[in-house]
């Protein structure tokens, strides 16, 4: 194994540095969801994104957002916003399955 010299190092590590905030950043673009000006993505964005911004629905499998809408109602429960209607749960999740990504 080969062991650099702490100057050597010391010298190229702002390009390590830039490289590696580079390639973190890229994956954190903000890239648009998938239909987004549906009926069901403009409601998944209202009632979602009052907690957190929206996760791309390709993320999760549908068998995922099935468990997970659940979790994220209880959540909303506790942060004392009002609860999603029958109707609102049903388009949110629609949404989310129909865009999920498959495994």
């Amino acid at each position: 194994m080969r062991v650099f010299p702490a100057a050597d190092f010391a010298r190229f590590f702002p390009s390590l540095l830039a490289i590696a905030l580079v390639l973190a950043f890229s994956g954190c673009a903000r890239k648009e969801l998938p239909d987004q000006t549906s009926s069901n993505a403009q409601l998944y964005v209202a009632r979602c994104g009052q907690c957190h911004a929206p996760y791309k629905p390709h993320t999760m499998t549908a068998d995922m957002w099935r468990a997970q809408l659940p979790m994220m109602e209880d959540k909303m429960r506790q942060a004392g916003l009002p609860p999603l209607s029958d109707s609102d749960r049903e388009q949110i999740l629609d949404y989310l399955t129909a865009n999920a990504g498959h495994q």
